[in-house]
């Protein structure tokens, strides 16, 4: 028999702020939050897993804290580790950060270890043992992987395929691909998920180096990208309910059934379920029109039998046992 495409529901859990404001080191706005439970309680009616992964501002906000307690306790929930390090402790002189500082990465080691240890004692004081985790702005390293991996942490869903981006020191996956893939550490083997990011025809790699060609200087000129999008022919595509990518999933998901990864993952950010909390929800309609979205493609998904839910760290879990790709 052919593998399961395990599918989850990743959410990174975080406060709400102006992001075309910069990145603050100031106190956080957490009222978001609020709203996780009635989006939990619609992934519940449509059968789907999900992984919070959650920040420092939500752990240490007792109101905040108390809700993912909550949501920990129910069945087929994670709670993984997520990082702001612009407003992590110990915090950089001055009001906000330059965009290259909002990358752990790229920070000092030392600066990035106590960031990341800040954020572990939130999970411990707050009962939590999180062993997944996704980097803010997906930033990870070898050195991040093989430190978590010290404090129980073995999954990290910080891969976005095909992609990177013009900030300074941004993460560069263009070389990745929609496989799991596992990394030995001195501290032991992490399994690193992708999100699932892709094109809306296969194969995906060859797609990819079409999409850089019309990105690049020649095809900017002769407009491609764009060309390629109203003939048809290929768009990007992601297992995103915000992004404008998302727009095209369920094409996506089509192109993902006859792919067949062993492994697939939705995302959020959990400000987007307030209006006003991010620049993909600025109304009260582009809240509804997300959670419609999400409920659609998830009660079609649920019903595919080559589906199965599962949480991120089940996920890796499967793949270590199994020795499917990745292994």
């Amino acid at each position: 028999m052919m593998h399961p495409i395990r599918y989850c529901v990743t959410v990174d859990t975080e406060e709400e702020w102006d992001w075309d404001s910069g990145y603050p080191t100031g106190p956080a706005a957490v009222s978001n939050i609020r709203r996780l439970p009635a989006f939990q309680e619609l992934c519940e009616r449509a059968g789907t897993a999900v992984t919070y992964f959650t920040n420092h501002a939500v752990l240490t906000n007792p109101e905040s804290r108390r809700v993912i307690q909550e949501l920990a306790k129910r069945p087929k929930v994670e709670i993984g580790l997520h990082i702001h390090p612009w407003n992590t402790p110990p915090l950089a002189a001055g009001e906000k950060v330059p965009p290259r500082d909002s990358f752990l990465h790229t920070l000092p080691w030392d600066e990035q270890r106590a960031k990341l240890d800040t954020v572990l004692a939130a999970f411990r004081d707050s009962g939590l043992s999180p062993t997944s985790f996704r980097g803010g702005r997906y930033s990870s390293s070898p050195q991040i992987q093989n430190h978590l991996r010290g404090h129980g942490i073995w999954v990290d869903c910080s891969v976005l395929p095909f992609t990177t981006w013009a900030d300074p020191g941004a993460p560069d996956y263009r070389s990745r691909d929609l496989t799991p893939v596992r990394v030995v550490h001195p501290a032991g083997p992490v399994w690193e998920l992708p999100l699932t990011f892709g094109y809306t025809r296969r194969p995906f790699p060859a797609w990819a180096r079409v999409a850089r060609f019309a990105e690049s200087g020649v095809g900017r000129t002769l407009r491609l990208t764009g060309v390629f999008d109203r003939l048809g022919v290929v768009s990007r595509a992601w297992l995103n309910f915000e992004n404008p990518l998302g727009e095209r999933m369920l094409r996506f998901l089509h192109v993902l059934r006859t792919v067949r990864p062993p492994v697939v993952s939705f995302t959020l950010h959990s400000s987007s379920l307030l209006a006003g909390g991010s620049p993909y929800s600025r109304t009260a309609a582009d809240v509804t029109r997300l959670l419609t979205t999400a409920e659609t493609v998830l009660k079609t998904v649920a019903a595919w039998p080559e589906f199965a839910p599962a949480t991120m760290t089940e996920m890796a879990e499967a793949l270590e046992q199994s020795g499917e790709p990745g292994a």
